[in-house]
């Protein structure tokens, strides 16, 4: 199998290339035009005024309900990192 044999593999692999970039164009373009199709608005239609004030008041009030927490589990964790060091420094 000397020169001609792999001259007919490279233009094997070429044509192979081609057409797997020809798939790839029209996946992307099937793609594009899915996501452009099904694009949403921010706020659905349905939702009163009401309903979007009550949404938004939750979610704050979750917000700081978890901003508690965390500084709460921070605060623990130093206080016993704290202790942990105070006594190693009292025992050694």
């Amino acid at each position: 199998m000397g020169t001609l044999g792999c001259i007919h593999d490279m233009m094997r692999r070429d044509k192979e290339n081609r057409e797997l970039r020809q798939r790839s164009r029209e996946r992307m373009k099937e793609t594009r035009r899915r996501m452009s199709e099904c694009r949403h608005t921010e706020i659905p239609p349905s939702l009163s005024v009401e309903k979007l004030k009550e949404i938004k008041k939750r979610t704050q009030e979750k917000e700081q309900a978890d901003r508690k927490q965390a500084l709460k589990i921070t605060l623990y964790v130093g206080v016993i990192a704290l202790l942990l060091l105070l006594l190693l420094v009292i025992f050694f």
